[in-house]
């Protein structure tokens, strides 16, 4: 994860072409900043023998540990809470039942008994059988859900979440145009050079992130959220500073997108409510938007989000980007627990440096690793 936060500001790009918007404005019908008061809360982990490597996600449904890996003999395996080794699944593959890489999208559901789990994999959402694949000693073959459009390889940062009605929330972060040279304009050059024959190439343009709610008789509702983006100096940060995870309410009404930089948006898909939440360490970036050293202030962020029935725990890295990149400072992670309404209401205090986690939802017990891919479970009952 830490690799793809770093690499989200690697984007060339010259020029960014947006609307100047006025300073401290964002574009929530309210927005409120969540009170620093809040109670601090030691969480105490114990260290789980457990060997996997490789992971990228974890999930923890029905007294077992999902890992998805990007081992390609098995991509996904299994464990359970003593983390003794249950099933290996999901070489990478063409076949019908086979993906070539996977990732876990933050959902599963229950159908007649068989837990389900919504997977993507090149560009395609399916509903992938996990008890029936257990069973099988094999993958299943998946249910395909949705297709991403073309455009969504302008962008790296999308999530679509379902809702059991077949409507969906689907999330575009910020967007670029794209770039074609056409044939008619190359010319290679005896020496192996290519002249453009005096094209000119056009400049990069930074679009906004967008949000809408597509139901199941496809009628779609947008939300203006961000719609200009500020005139950086550096545009290419733009998408860097945009980035967001992407929940859904365990009864599918509500929708918060947690930015990177300590900021959430809460989206009731009933009745169209939107608001905005800044966090502790909120960096107002349209005011600093040229600046260069604007990496020096903003915090890394948001590692991980979880969504727990009446809750939302947010892992949190409070080191600076500029520290994380050029002094490998090590994680200093918090969890930051919110209601759906905004309230921050307390902050866990973990005694390892975790960087990804889950927490189950029957059990309210905890399960993370680290970078070293340690991993550790704690009793949230017990806090």
């Amino acid at each position: 994860m830490k690799k793809l936060l770093i690499a989200c500001i690697i984007v060339s790009a010259t020029v960014l072409n947006a609307c100047k918007q006025k300073k401290g404005i964002y574009y929530t019908p309210r927005e409120i900043t969540a009170s620093a008061d809040v109670p601090q809360t030691k969480l105490p982990l114990e260290r789980m023998d457990l060997e996997c490597y490789g992971v990228h996600d974890i999930v923890a449904v029905d007294s077992m540990i999902v890992l998805f890996t990007s081992n390609k003999q098995s991509m996904i395996q299994v464990f359970d809470y003593s983390g003794q080794p249950i099933a290996k699944l999901s070489p990478s593959g063409r076949a019908g039942n086979e993906f070539l890489q996977v990732r876990y999208t933050d959902q599963n559901t229950v159908i007649d008994g068989d837990r389900y789990l919504y997977v993507e994999s090149d560009g395609h959402y399916y509903l992938y059988n996990l008890s029936g694949s257990i069973r099988n000693g094999a993958n299943l073959k998946p249910t395909k859900m949705l297709d991403l459009s073309d455009d969504m390889d302008l962008t790296h940062n999308y999530y679509t979440l379902f809702r059991p009605d077949g409507s969906y929330f689907q999330y575009k972060g910020v967007s670029h145009n794209e770039i074609i040279i056409p044939s008619s304009a190359v010319t290679a050059n005896a020496d192996g050079s290519i002249s453009l024959n005096g094209y000119k190439i056009p400049e990069f343009e930074y679009y906004p992130p967008q949000y809408r709610f597509v139901k199941n008789d496809g009628d779609t509702v947008k939300y203006d959220i961000f719609p200009r983006l500020p005139q950086f100096n550096k545009p290419d940060y733009s998408q860097y500073l945009y980035y967001c995870q992407v929940r859904m309410s365990d009864d599918g009404t509500r929708v918060v997108a947690v930015s990177l930089q300590d900021r959430m948006t809460f989206i009731n898909l009933e009745s169209g409510d939107v608001f905005g939440v800044r966090g502790p360490d909120f960096v107002d970036f349209a005011q600093n938007a040229d600046k260069d050293d604007i990496l020096s202030s903003v915090v890394v962020g948001v590692m991980q989000v979880v969504t727990c029935g009446d809750y939302i725990y947010v892992l949190y890295d409070h080191n600076t980007v500029q520290e994380e990149e050029e002094n490998d400072a090590p994680v200093n992670p918090t969890i930051r627990v919110f209601t759906w309404d905004g309230s921050f209401v307390t902050e866990l205090i973990p005694d390892a440096p975790i960087t990804n986690f889950f927490i189950d939802n029957d059990t309210h017990r905890l399960f993370a690793y680290d970078w070293d891919e340690q991993f550790y479970t704690a009793d949230l009952h017990a806090i």
